[in-house]
């Protein structure tokens, strides 16, 4: 696996501890790097067994649940008649670094998988979200939604690894979907179909959520198609008097490659991303191969997509189409240009291979201006229009 530091933050420290090796000065940390490491990511809350660490996730799931016969649960690939929740219990190696997220290695090398799967009833799984929430030290709740592919296990797998490297002190809820078809043309529609009809189902769990849980900041994190679910949750919730009110019921929205038409996005949700959410951060690259390839598919251009730069910062006339988000919402919307920092699988998968994109969403988690994170630089255009690029 390629090993980078994870946080800009860890590598400064690390470099000052080496340089003062070099000095010979006694007042230096004395810790060796192997227990360095195995002492970061400790504002997440979890359990320690053995050499492991055991991550709690609340999960539900559009997709149809059944039980086997030895009372474990089945996870089809198909969707159900309603929402399945429940809780899922992840194993993690701390010593485990940020790299290409293979959920099938990672498991096979004993990094990170799976170790318990519940299932909760709605009032039991909203009991115990609400006292996780109350028991957390921001009252606070991620949610996270992943895209095509991947199936439970996966996506489990993937969250877990998201929450460690994110490292923020929160209850995490995974929202799953049927989003595991086949890598087809066929298949990626199929996928396409089930992120569109789980959509009311996650608007319908987030306003139980809001309702009844209660949480004083709900993040949320979409990647990818995943991203396609919460356009057509957040169309969902805004048809509800009391959230669509003046008061923000959501802080803040984060949609990493999101593979949604531009058009469509335009037409179903910058109204309720400005009604419901206090921000909105969408990352685009012009390097992503797997939104270029499904531009091709669906025949339109790809939210999270932008041609590619005729010259070092110059992001072309489809940025500026981009930047009518920023007309909407000025100081709610931030658009983030990541191909400098896009290193990961067909240039998509940035949101879990590139450490910067951690950084960022971690500033924005906790509402620091943009300008505090010193990998990003602004851009301006004419009219006084900007947005940020990563690097």
């Amino acid at each position: 696996m390629k090993k980078r530091f994870v946080y800009g933050l860890s590598g400064v420290l690390l470099l000052g501890f080496l340089l003062t090796g070099v000095s010979g000065c006694a007042s230096g940390p004395t810790q060796k790097a192997r227990e360095y490491f195995e002492n970061l990511y400790k504002r997440i809350g979890y359990k320690q067994e053995g050499n492991y660490r055991v991550i709690d996730i609340f999960y539900a799931t559009s997709r149809e649940v059944t039980e086997n016969k030895d009372s474990t649960l089945k996870f089809h690939p198909r969707m159900g008649k309603g929402v399945t929740g429940g809780k899922v219990d992840v194993k993690v190696n701390p010593r485990i670094k940020i790299g290409k997220m293979l959920p099938q290695r990672f498991k096979r090398k004993r990094e990170i998988g799976i170790q318990d799967v519940q299932k909760l009833s709605n009032a039991d799984l909203l009991k115990q979200l609400t006292d996780a929430v109350a028991n957390s030290p921001h009252k606070s709740l991620l949610v996270l939604v992943f895209g095509f592919k991947d199936d439970f296990e996966a996506v489990a797998i993937e969250a877990a690894y998201f929450a460690y490297m994110l490292d923020v002190n929160t209850p995490i809820l995974l929202f799953d979907w049927p989003g595991d078809q086949p890598v087809s043309i066929a298949g990626y529609h199929k996928a396409q179909k089930n992120a569109k009809a789980s959509g009311p189902h996650l608007g319908e769990l987030l306003t139980s959520v809001i309702r009844e849980v209660k949480p004083e900041k709900i993040w949320i994190q979409a990647s990818s198609l995943g991203c396609q679910v919460v356009c057509d949750a957040f169309e969902h919730m805004h048809k509800y008097d009391d959230l669509r009110d003046a008061e923000t019921e959501i802080h803040h929205v984060f949609l990493a490659a999101p593979d949604v038409g531009q058009d469509d996005f335009d037409d179903h949700f910058k109204e309720q991303i400005a009604a419901l959410t206090q921000g909105l951060t969408t990352y685009v690259a012009s390097n992503d191969e797997a939104l270029l390839i499904s531009g091709l598919l669906n025949e339109d251009k790809r939210l999270g997509r932008l041609k590619k730069p005729g010259k070092a910062m110059d992001q072309s006339e489809e940025t500026r189409d981009l930047l009518y988000l920023k007309s909407l919402a000025p100081d709610k919307i931030s658009l983030i240009d990541v191909t400098l920092i896009n290193k990961a699988s067909y240039g998509h998968g940035y949101y879990l291979e590139d450490p910067e994109y951690f950084d960022d969403v971690y500033f924005r988690i906790f509402g620091n201006p943009p300008h505090s994170n010193r990998r990003l630089y602004l851009i301006k255009y004419k009219g006084d229009t900007d947005y940020w690029v990563l690097k």
